[in-house]
């Protein structure tokens, strides 16, 4: 991001800034949230173009039979290479919604003598159709063959894998306890037939805890009750007396005790229909809940967020809605802190720089652009005179907000600028791994004292002639600094220990 920066109309200059945000931590904190968010497009995306249901012909699951007259198509469950897996029981699971005018299938299998064994043809149905292989004690192979490519379903699962090739509908928003799989089947079918397992006595300790469900009731079902399942400290049964379900929340919790136990929910009614349902804290999954996600953001002057705007000052009422492939909703709320910081800088009788925030608690470090922005030690105040001709720019910071300038040139006649432009001082070899030697022109004799970039002094030298030779090979590679001092002035090279 760069903004202008405008002088006054007297000078001739204008100055870029470039936005330098934040922490490395806040950065990678950031770069994670994006792609958190972005995850969350992406499977929006598949949801909207994603099929709900699919022809075997046109599932990828499915190869092509070897007798295409009458088997075209075949499911593989497992083969004689996948070893002890494959004498596990085998299953796959179809829910069709097409039978193509009466299609069927066959289990081929391989037995303990290494033939083939063909089963007979069992007739597909609309609706759930599930086959299972059962285990053997022997390596085989099992494929599930079908007669006609256009048969049409809308969930397949082989061995408890989904199909990739169909997109489950999206989780409703609410559900009825008949159709929701947190409930299992009573065994008084005809007085509670459906119960929700809170805990069992193989929980061991978990079971001795407090047990709860709360559920959001939407429809009654005329009157349905719920009571309370759970075993007694001497292993008895215990049952509570019915409790009418009433619209809106409806909570029940066991008592924690000290010793293992099983509690269940026991409910009269499957067709009783609720918009929320949580057991022992755990939401169901068998309808949506709205998930709010709160998206912390910094960032200077302005940021463009997923919903497309770009936002020029802080704002943390903005919101957008995700879609998740399963159809449930998550509110993202913008938390955004925009931090300004307007500037310019004047040039004071043509050898002094000066920046002017307009935003109170700018702190400033100016920068020698021909040293690769390296921060000029000290300098730090509004204003800056430069001691030797360059390039220089100054970096302003606000609540972890920093901009740049572009470079600005000054001609210093300053004494420092007399010995760069009278004497020809250089430093050689740089990169170096030894040495370093001293060339001099115009001058007969210099001191020397290198440091390190924290100022720490390493070494000082006088009386230094042309081609003197300085010895660097124990010193810790990196950047050093070596101060040429002379009658005239002094000068400062950077060089590079290797």
């Amino acid at each position: 991001m760069h903004k202008s920066l405008r002088f006054p109309s007297n000078l001739y200059c204008r100055i870029f800034i470039s936005t330098n945000n934040f922490s490395f931590k806040n950065i990678i904190l950031k770069k994670t949230k994006r792609l958190f968010l972005v995850f969350f497009l992406v499977i929006t995306s598949l949801n909207v173009l994603a099929q709900n249901s699919s022809l075997i012909s046109a599932c990828s699951d499915f190869v092509a039979g070897q007798n295409v007259t009458t088997w075209p198509h075949v499911l593989i469950a497992t083969t004689v290479a996948d070893s002890a897996l494959s004498q596990g029981a085998q299953t796959f699971t179809m829910n069709v919604t097409d039978t193509a005018n009466g299609a069927s299938f066959r289990v081929a299998k391989t037995t303990a003598n290494g033939n083939w064994f063909f089963g007979n043809p069992i007739p597909l149905t609309l609706g759930s159709n599930s086959f299972t292989v059962p285990a053997v004690t022997f390596d085989r192979s099992v494929k599930f063959q079908f007669s006609n490519g256009d048969v049409e379903f809308d969930a397949l699962s082989l061995n408890g894998v989904n199909s990739t090739c169909v997109t489950p509908l999206p989780t409703p928003s609410s559900s009825l306890i008949s159709n929701c799989s947190d409930f299992i089947a009573g065994q008084n079918a005809a007085t509670w037939p459906y119960i929700l397992v809170a805990t069992t006595i193989a929980d061991g300790l978990a079971s001795q805890a407090a047990q709860t469900f709360t559920m959001n009731v939407t429809d009654t079902a005329n009157g349905a009750t719920v009571r309370v399942y759970k075993t007694t400290a001497n292993g008895s049964n215990f049952f509570g007396n019915p409790i009418p379900l009433t619209l809106g929340s409806n909570s029940v919790t066991v008592p924690a005790v000290t010793f293992d136990r099983g509690v269940k929910f026991q409910f009269s009614s499957g067709d009783v229909e609720f918009d929320a349902l949580s057991l022992n804290g755990v939401n169901a999954n068998c309808i949506c809940a709205t998930f709010s996600i709160s998206d912390v953001i910094e960032a200077c002057d302005s940021y463009t967020w997923i919903d497309g705007n770009t936002y020029t000052s802080s704002n943390n009422t903005a919101t957008y809605t995700l879609t998740s492939v399963n159809g449930c909703d998550s509110i993202i709320t913008l938390d955004l802190t925009i931090t300004s910081i307007n500037s310019m800088v004047d040039v004071v009788n043509g050898l002094t720089l000066q920046a002017q925030s307009a935003t109170t608690g700018t702190s400033y470090q100016w920068l020698d652009c021909n040293d690769n922005f390296a921060p000029i030690s000290g300098e730090t105040n509004v204003t800056f005179t430069p001691q030797v001709s360059g390039n220089y720019a100054v970096e302003l910071t606000l609540n972890n907000c920093s901009v740049i300038s572009d470079c600005f040139t000054i001609t210093s006649t300053s004494y420092k600028d007399i010995l760069e432009k009278k004497y020809d001082v250089k430093i050689f070899p740089n990169p170096t791994t030894n040495e370093l030697i001293i060339s001099l022109e115009g001058v007969n004799i210099v001191d020397i004292v290198i440091s390190d970039i924290k100022g720490k002094v390493f070494l000082k030298q006088y009386g230094l002639f042309d081609q003197s030779r300085i010895n660097i090979s124990e010193y810790v590679a990196g950047t050093y600094f070596v101060k040429i001092l002379t009658q005239a002035g002094s000068k400062k090279i950077r060089v590079i220990k290797q």
